[in-house]
């Protein structure tokens, strides 16, 4: 790591494939770990991945899209490359407004928990 630098990757080269995660992707896994494995973090305190883009998904949409809107394209599905997705997923990851996103899952799980502890407090007959 560079000391004027941030982030980082690792990457494993074997005989029959090359596999990397960035330091990020690592950060998620340990975060599921400690959520979900032994060592979870009190109730309270846990933290929760909303999302994760992944470019096979969007893979597979490309082909819905274009069979569900005729006017959408000319194109054929099939013309729609990797390197196409993955710009495409970065230019939309840079310009999403991810805090306003962030604060309405806040808000709908406060009152998902609010109606959690209603239902939880609420006699049985």
């Amino acid at each position: 790591m560079r000391p004027d630098g941030f982030g980082g990757m690792a990457v494993l080269v074997t005989a029959d494939a090359i596999k990397g995660k960035s330091t990020q992707d690592i950060i998620g896994d340990f975060q599921g770990e400690a959520e979900n494995g032994p060592l979870a973090a009190a109730t309270g305190f846990g933290v929760h991945v909303l999302r994760r883009l992944h470019e096979q998904q969007v893979r597979q949409m490309i082909p819905r899209l274009i069979e569900a809107d005729e006017t959408l394209t000319s194109i054929a599905a099939v013309v729609v490359t990797d390197a196409d997705i993955r710009a495409a997923c970065i230019k939309v990851a840079e310009r999403m407004e991810l805090i306003e996103e962030g604060d309405s899952a806040v808000f709908k799980v406060a009152l998902a928990a609010i109606r959690e502890a209603e239902r939880r407090l609420t006699p049985v007959r």
